[in-house]
Parts: structure tokens; sequence; C-alpha cells
């Protein structure tokens, strides 16, 4: 076989693993988007303690992720227990979570509050000082526990 015979047969196996490898990719997606889940349920009567993050997380991000839920486990560990208080951790940048942005007014990663009434929205509040209080974490835990306290009070 000539050396341009073997490039031509190279260019079209590469050709074809690439066709391939779209083909299997637009049917991954396909099928993700038949599985996609359900409207998020709230709880009935809760005060939820999201963290949302993007795709991509930094040192930072995570240490805000790792001291707001420390925060909530030390102060509310019976809230926790009883349903009261839920902690969920959500990519926001994920098609089924994007909605999450506009709605609690997500720019970056961040902990946001939300309190139910009936399977509802009551009020919601985004504790975007996060990311001014992270070098502190005592100062940080303190407003995590006090918005949190404010919410639960309300």
């Amino acid at each position: 076989m000539s050396a341009k015979n073997k490039v031509a047969a190279v260019l079209l196996l590469f050709v074809v693993a690439s066709v391939a490898i779209l083909v299997g990719r637009e049917m991954r997606e396909s099928t993700a988007d038949d599985t996609a889940p359900a409207a998020v349920q709230l709880p009935e009567h809760a005060l939820v303690v999201y963290y949302f993050h993007g795709d991509t997380r930094c040192p930072t991000c995570r240490n805000i992720e790792s001291y707001s839920h420390e925060a909530v486990q030390a102060a509310f560990a019976d809230e926790l227990a009883e349903n009261k208080l839920l902690w969920k951790v959500v990519n926001y940048e994920q098609p089924e979570n994007n909605h999450f942005a506009t709605e609690y007014e997500i720019v970056s990663p961040t902990v946001v509050l939300v309190r139910t009434t009936e399977g509802k929205v009551a009020d919601w509040r985004n504790l975007a000082r996060v990311w001014e209080l992270v070098g502190d974490r005592d100062a940080f835990t303190e407003y995590i526990q006090n918005e949190t306290r404010s919410m639960l009070g309300s």
C-alpha cells in the first residue's frame, strides 16, 4: 500500500470515527431530554438552604459550600432532623436547573435560603455576602446562621 493510500485510509477512519462520536452524543442528548427530571418538588413547610454552584468549582467555591454546610449542621441539627430545614447542593448551570439562576438572581456560586409554605416559595434570600466573608470563617458562620435563623423565624 502506498503512502498516499495509507493517508487516505487514516483520514477516512478519522471521518467515520468523528461521525460516530457525533451520532452517539446526539443520541445521549435526546435520551437525556426524554428522561429529564420532573419539576422540583418543594417541601410543604420548610426552609431550604441551597448551595448553588456552577460546572467549574474553584477552592473558594468549595470552601463556601463546606463552611455553609458546617454552619447549618452545627446550629440547626434539630431542624434538619425534623425536616424543617433542608440542605441541597445544586449545579445551576445544568440545563434542568437553569431556572434557579433567574428565580434567585444567581450570577456566581452562592447560598440561597428559600422558605416554603404550602409547597410554594413564600420568601427567599440570596446570601451573596458569602464571597465577602469566606476569608473570615467565624464571620461567615455567624452570617449563615443569623440569616437562617431569621428566615426560620419569619
